[in-house]
């Protein structure tokens, strides 16, 4: 097996810089509470005010640095006077706590806090790239589930998708169908929406209620669902539905993948439907999820993104996308009422910084059948879809173009519904009859003249890439991986900033 250096280089230097700043960050964690800190400080040593060097002896015979002198307690018996003084000592030391080393121990933590999400996110990208050039996949991917470190670094869910992928489908079964449950929704629409459940145990009469999450898939059309009797699906949609539950099961303990916590599903033969049913995420308010869409278009001042927060949800959008592909999936439904957030159980706030990917289609990558719904819809999601489609089979180029699209619409903070809608102006076009290729290029142009003024250059590339099939021919490759992660990922990251 033949392994190219370069690229473990390349992925060991990440995981390097990473490292790095998490040994940077527990050192000044140590600090605060170092002996020698405590008593050198100007922060907390009100002797050392004003010092710009500090000479210690360098007699060998000798501790450089002496042992810290730390206050003693007061007896009982002190003057008032005295216990005064300490009194008021303590609370010029606790103002400087409040001042200074709060805010020194709070950053620290929250440095440390984002090195780590950078490394348990990238540690599946690398994980990925090694797997797809093993001989024996399947053991590899057995031992790592098996694997008590890989279960602390978060690869279990990963190597389970991939194992997944390899499986045929005749493996499939419907251990995640809920047989004794009713569906209530507040939508009857394909997005999800808040709803309840009602759970039926043997033996009691009353049924359990539960506040969940509800996303509904539908029968594909009659005509191409003429094997199915009535109000039963053909075998190919309970393959499909099967398929996107297991898939839905094993991510809900990825973090980086950003799904929701998946339950069941449960069969609606009347309605000719599947509802798939979630969890809140933890810290989520029980209530309607805002999609990414109506964020952009609503754009009141509380729930407009920072530029930061920007750049931090392109990055994410886009990380969990190339990590399912690493994984063997794609969503087919990438958009940006796809993309939703949750507000905040104790401020009631939308919290904007943790978006989660809703709204997968059936089919995993190069296979089969497929039902988008972007070949039944009339609205603006089409505007989403490149423009091989629905002609040929969907394919991770199809997920990156629509990727691009969201991008696009991050950057510019305006939904690609209204750029159609401004190029038509005065013009009578229809979205979905529209030459898709124009649509195409009229994104590309926008982002080309839009972007770097917004975003940067380096975003702007980005966005250029997904949009104007840089990969084609590529993405089925076992080291696109490699290409995907510096061309996209990275050129998303607010630092790109500093070397414009």
């Amino acid at each position: 097996m033949l392994i190219n250096i370069s690229i473990l280089q390349h992925w060991a230097s990440m995981m390097y810089d990473i490292l790095e700043e998490l040994r940077k960050s527990l050192d000044d964690y140590r600090m605060l509470d170092d002996p020698y800190y405590l008593q050198y400080s100007p922060y907390v040593n009100d002797s050392m005010y004003g010092t710009t060097t500090i000479e210690f002896p360098l007699d060998d015979n000798t501790d450089p640095i002496p042992p810290a002198k730390l206050p003693a307690k007061k007896l009982s018996f002190n003057s008032l006077f005295s216990r005064t003084r300490e009194t008021t000592k303590l609370v010029v030391k606790s103002a400087k706590w409040a001042l200074y080393d709060k805010k020194r121990l709070e950053s620290t933590i929250c440095n440390f806090r984002r090195e780590t999400e950078k490394l348990t996110g990238l540690l599946p990208l690398a994980q990925s790239a090694q797997v797809s050039r093993i001989d024996n996949k399947i053991d590899a991917l057995t031992a790592t589930t098996n694997d008590r470190d890989a279960q602390i670094l978060g690869l279990v869910p990963h190597a389970k998708l991939m194992e997944f992928n390899e499986q045929n489908e005749d493996d499939y079964t419907d251990e995640n169908e809920m047989k004794q449950c009713t569906v209530k929704t507040t939508s009857d629409d394909n997005e999800l929406s808040a709803g309840t459940i009602e759970l039926k145990h043997e033996g009691v009469n009353t049924a359990e209620q539960e506040s969940v999450l509800i996303e509904l898939k539908y029968y594909p059309p009659s005509e191409e669902n003429y094997n199915a009797a009535p109000n039963n699906p053909d075998a190919d949609t309970k393959i499909n539905v099967r398929r996107l539950a297991g898939l839905l099961s094993i991510s809900s303990s990825g973090s980086e993948l950003r799904t929701l916590p998946f339950k069941f599903y449960v069969h609606e033969p009347d309605q000719e439907r599947y509802a798939f049913v979630f969890g809140y995420p933890l810290h989520a308010l029980q209530s309607q999820p805002t999609s990414l869409h109506d964020l952009i278009k609503s754009s009141t001042q509380n729930q407009r993104f920072q530029l930061a927060i920007r750049f931090q949800v392109a990055e994410m959008i886009a990380k969990s996308i190339g990590v399912f592909h690493a994984d063997g999936w794609v969503h087919k439904s990438v958009c940006s009422r796809s993309v939703v957030f949750f507000k905040q159980r104790s401020k009631e706030s939308l919290m904007l910084r943790f978006p989660y990917l809703v709204d997968f289609g059936y089919s995993r990558p190069e296979e089969g059948k497929t039902y988008a719904r972007y070949q039944q819809t009339t609205n603006s999601d089409a505007l989403y879809l490149h423009p091989d489609r629905p002609r040929m089979t969907f394919t991770k180029l199809h997920d990156i173009y629509a990727l691009g699209v969201v991008l696009l619409e991050i950057a510019t903070w305006k939904t690609a519904k209204d750029h159609f809608d401004s190029a038509a102006k005065g013009l009578d076009l229809d979205v979905t009859t529209i030459d898709k290729e124009e649509v195409r290029e009229k994104f590309l142009s926008i982002a080309k003249k839009s972007i770097p003024y917004y975003m940067g250059t380096s975003y702007m590339e980005a966005v250029i890439s997904c949009l104007d099939d840089t990969y084609r021919g590529h993405t089925a490759s076992s080291t696109f991986l490699e290409t995907f992660q510096p061309e996209i990922i990275e050129k998303l990251s607010a630092k790109q900033l500093l070397s414009c």
